[in-house]
């Protein structure tokens, strides 16, 4: 019988999670921004890579509340909208749901969101090594 440690049994399902995520198959979504939202076939598949590398910046974070660029929140709007998918999805890869809760329509939470948003940034591009924002500020939200 071999017994594993927690640490590497924690180790093999990070490992197994970044592997799904990166073999998800969400070409699906890029096609509903080109073709329902107009996007360019480029920056939608972009965005779906980035998104991509917020579910995995999520897995290996378990406690960042990641607030998403534009683009990548707009991929996840279309994930959720394949309802039966995104639970699928979530249930492997987080063990259960990811909720999303969008900022507040006042602007009263922006102070925060402003603080999630510049952390989520910095894990995004030191763990990726490239830039997490696109084309829109946040500060525009």
């Amino acid at each position: 019988m071999i017994f594993i440690n927690s640490e590497e049994q924690i180790h093999m399902k990070l490992e197994t999670c970044l592997a799904y995520i990166q073999n998800l198959d969400l070409n699906y979504l890029a096609l509903r921004l080109i073709h329902k939202e107009n996007w360019d076939e480029g920056e939608a598949r972009e965005a779906v890579r980035k998104y991509k590398n917020f579910l995995k910046l999520r897995v290996m974070n378990k406690e960042l509340i990641g607030v998403p660029t534009y683009e990548i929140d707009e991929v996840w709007h279309a994930h959720i909208l394949h309802t039966k998918q995104y639970m699928e999805d979530c249930q492997k890869i987080f063990g259960s749901y990811m909720h999303h809760t969008p900022a507040s329509p006042t602007g009263e939470d922006s102070e925060e969101m402003n603080k999630h948003y510049q952390n989520t940034a910095q894990l995004y591009e030191n763990t990726f090594e490239e830039s997490y924002m696109n084309r829109i500020d946040v500060s525009l939200w």
